[in-house]
């Protein structure tokens, strides 16, 4: 969805809740700490959870301008006593001696803001996840006009990548990380260009193919079956000069 569509950003109301707290809410603007339009931090309702990776949307009214929405990916979470002032306070208030409660904290990255006013959040602002159009828009899915599926992310819902930085459109690279020697790069590899020849987005895929080779040090293997129509070429090692 365009930004230019003026989607409601209405934050959710106060009116239904959940011991309290609004039922679409997970969580309030810390105020203790500084919040910038880039990084903030969000207190998490008792009820509630936030985990890394997941996308959250806060939205705030500015004067003259109306409502803001800022949405991120949780990039830290942090538990911890709030009224303990040593670390064997711990022993105490789980004896009921000393007051205290738990708190978590979670650490969000913005990754969009709708309209370009950059802006923090303000304190007390309720923070919800980013489901649906409200995902889609924070991870800027709605600007891919080539998406290609590349796996789910801790939500469980779709994550995309922009075909435009992989055939050499607007870039022709793909940085693949994971544990070695156990084909977690091979595979996901494999499965990336599995999506992309049967997502839909590729023109003339019929008359597309490809090459898939594994690499160690300056040395280079393909690994793919010798086709009949390369009857005379043998797979094997091959060493730059």
């Amino acid at each position: 969805m365009s930004e230019e569509q003026g989607e409601d950003l209405t934050p959710p109301t106060a009116t239904e809740t959940n011991e309290g707290h609004d039922i679409q809410a997970v969580g309030q603007v810390v105020g203790t700490e500084d919040a910038t339009p880039l990084t903030f931090h969000v207190a998490i309702y008792p009820e509630a959870y936030l985990q890394l990776d997941d996308v959250i949307a806060t939205v705030r009214e500015v004067p003259q301008r109306g409502q803001v929405m800022t949405s991120g990916i949780v990039t830290q979470v942090r538990s911890r006593h709030e009224g303990a002032s040593f670390s064997s306070d711990v022993f105490l208030i789980s004896d009921g001696v000393l007051p205290a409660r738990v708190q978590e904290i979670a650490e969000v990255t913005t990754t969009r803001v709708v309209p370009e006013l950059y802006v923090p959040p303000r304190p007390g602002s309720l923070v919800r996840r980013a489901t649906g159009n409200e995902r889609f828009q924070a991870l800027y899915f709605d600007q891919m006009e080539r998406r290609i599926p590349v796996g789910t992310g801790r939500d469980g819902e779709i994550v995309y990548v922009d075909l435009d930085f992989i055939d050499g459109t607007r870039g022709a690279h793909v940085s693949i990380s994971g544990v070695s020697g156990v084909a977690t790069k091979t595979s996901f590899a494999l499965f990336l260009l599995h999506s992309i020849f049967t997502s839909g987005v590729l023109p003339n895929v019929h008359n597309s193919t490809r090459m898939p080779a594994g690499h160690n040090g300056t040395d280079i293997v393909v690994n793919y079956p010798v086709h009949r129509g390369f009857a005379g070429v043998r797979c094997g090692w091959w060493t730059p000069r």
